[in-house]
């Protein structure tokens, strides 16, 4: 009997949506095929779960409820299992595509040490989560100095005023995660390309606000030795 997973549309950020793929990981551990329904806007976010879920797209809006505190990601959890604690509840994408690959392979072809770089979040959280601009700039310096080639990535809706070698903008998700995977590393904020990141098992250096009345990182962060968390 196929597991449905619920999905409300009060929740369709990339990081949330990818909340949702460690339930069906830990779903199919269970012998149990998740089913996830997506709305129509965010039908893009359908191949986060190859491999983990069979897709419906609709208009048909579900909620899989967050039950009790703690991790997003435990919490709805724990919908489904009773020790939802004990779980490995890091998200994880699958998704391949020759093409994609392809492209990153030409892309990365004269990149030495590439690492990803993401300074800003979506425009809502961005007062909250983004680095300030000379930090951006800071970054970008140390990252060179100690041998890395960054990868700026940003979105159009809110644009890094960066002038920077490597710079791509609203790449497709597809290449994306290929990138990411390839890449292995990340160095950003905590938003939905850090989840997207760990989800394709890169090392993580992530640089998030000390928790206050809006950003509580027990509700975001994973615990795991290839990532590190910054509170500045």
């Amino acid at each position: 009997m196929q597991q449905k997973i619920e999905l409300s549309s009060s929740s369709t950020g990339l990081g949330d949506i990818l909340l949702l793929t460690s339930v069906c990981k830990n779903l199919l551990a269970q012998n149990k095929k998740p089913k996830v329904i997506l709305p129509e806007r965010i039908a893009r976010f359908s191949i986060l779960f190859d491999g983990l879920a069979d897709v419906e797209i609709g208009e048909r809006e579900f909620h899989t409820q967050d039950i009790g505190d703690g991790h997003y990601t435990t919490r709805k959890l724990r919908n489904f299992f009773e020790k939802a604690e004990l779980l490995d509840n890091k998200p994880l994408v699958l998704h391949s595509n020759q093409e994609s690959e392809e492209w990153v392979r030409d892309f990365l072809a004269d990149k030495k040490n590439p690492i990803i770089f993401v300074p800003y979040c979506a425009k809502q959280w961005h007062e909250v989560r983004s680095f300030k601009l000379d930090t951006s700039i800071k970054a970008i310096d140390h990252l060179i100095s100690t041998g890395y080639t960054p990868i700026l990535c940003e979105s159009s809706s809110n644009p890094v005023p960066i002038s920077i070698e490597n710079k791509l903008t609203d790449l497709p998700l597809s290449k994306y995660i290929c990138l990411l995977r390839k890449v292995a590393n990340y160095y950003g904020c905590n938003t939905g390309d850090m989840h997207l990141a760990i989800a394709v098992n890169c090392v993580c250096y992530v640089i998030q606000p000390k928790s206050n009345p809006f950003f509580n990182e027990n509700e975001w962060n994973y615990s795991h030795p290839s990532i590190q968390y910054i509170s500045v």
